[in-house]
């Protein structure tokens, strides 16, 4: 059973890899990866001096944006998880990211990535992260196409759309009852406040009513009508 090249140690015992095409952004990572006291802290503007480095020494921990030229750190990610990359392949890759969509996050987890953080990353937030990262026990698995992946990963973002979906389906349920419900307090409304064609005058001051069981039969006519529509 093959675990992440970081599951196990320390902080202080991590070789990290930061590939990020903004200096500024670089330096700012960097600055909050060394304050943690880790063992050794590399970065990189570009994919392919990464690769060039860790091929000869893999770290441990790989932090990487997402949106990067020519290489982005998705490719770089399906790149790194095949099974040819041994051992770089078991290095777990945090994706550091400013567009942070549900859809990318879904995706990139499914590519092998264990987790994504929104930018600007705080201290807390990736020290927080990094020690989640040294206790996680799932793991790399060997798939049909030559890629390894997190174990039950699929299977786990596969049940959480179909939650989001169900939610989903019950919020457009609900919102459509709501709209039949007024349509037949509306139709209640209209009804009862509709004059009755028999309606007659007879003195001075006074109205004669209507036929109660006509009225009343033409109301519970539509109403029922209405009730039908909520009902299917």
């Amino acid at each position: 059973m093959k675990y992440h090249a970081a599951f196990g140690l320390d902080i202080e015992d991590l070789d990290i890899v930061i590939v990020e095409d903004s200096k500024p952004m670089q330096a700012i990572i960097r600055s909050i990866v060394s304050s943690f006291k880790v063992a050794r802290v590399r970065a990189f503007d570009t994919v392919d001096e990464a690769l060039q480095s860790m091929i000869a020494e893999p770290p441990n921990v790989i932090l990487t944006d997402l949106r990067m030229k020519p290489t982005s750190g998705y490719q770089m990610l399906k790149l790194i998880r095949h099974r040819h990359m041994d051992p770089l392949c078991y290095v777990p890759i945090l994706f550091l990211t400013a567009h942070g969509t549900l859809a990318l996050v879904e995706k990139s987890l499914r590519a092998g990535a264990h987790h994504v953080l929104a930018k600007p990353v705080s201290p807390s937030t990736l020290y927080k992260r990094l020690k989640w990262l040294i206790r996680d026990d799932r793991p790399l698995v060997l798939q049909t196409n030559g890629f390894y992946n997190i174990e039950g990963i699929n299977d786990v973002l596969d049940q959480q759309t179909r939650k989001i979906l169900t939610y989903e389906n019950a919020q457009l349920h609900q919102q459509e009852a709501i709209r039949q419900l007024i349509e037949v307090r509306g139709t209640l409304a209209r009804e009862f406040e509709r004059p009755g064609k028999d309606d007659n005058f007879v003195g001075e001051g006074e109205y004669s009513s209507p036929d109660g069981d006509e009225r009343f039969g033409r109301a519970g006519a539509n109403v029922r009508n209405a009730f039908a529509r909520v009902r299917t």
